[in-house]
């Protein structure tokens, strides 16, 4: 018996290859936890291993900095891990709106509007 399967791929160029997030060390509800190892030795020279969450963990929501925030410049084509996180979080934003209700699986972003929508009320999707 022949199976025939077809794939739903989308070509996709990242809109910024290099782009600054803020993280913070301490756990908060709706923030997405990173594993230092998702960030490629990004956070070496800029933060001790020993203030993160039990050693290994940094939390961000995507969105500008806040008080106490550690600004970290991220290569989202070397970060492949935490660039997946990200774009899971712009996924969930650009999915939960109002104009998309009907396509939940698919989405497209320009590079004019990939920073300006990055607020989410309704917490993160992190997986």
């Amino acid at each position: 018996m022949q199976q025939t399967l077809q794939l739903n791929i989308i070509p996709f160029s990242a809109p910024v290859q290099e782009a600054e997030f803020a993280f913070y060390t301490s756990k908060q509800d709706g923030y997405c936890p990173i594993h230092k190892d998702d960030l490629n030795g990004a956070i070496e020279g800029i933060i001790d291993e020993s203030e993160l969450h039990y050693g290994n963990w940094l939390y961000t929501d995507f969105a500008p900095a806040k008080e106490n925030a550690i600004l970290i410049s991220i290569n989202l084509t070397e970060c492949k891990y935490f660039a997946q996180h990200y774009y899971r979080h712009l996924n969930f934003i650009y999915t939960s709106s109002s104009r998309s209700t009907d396509f939940q699986s698919f989405w497209v972003t320009s590079p004019s509007e990939h920073f300006n929508y990055i607020y989410c009320p309704k917490g993160l999707v992190c997986n």
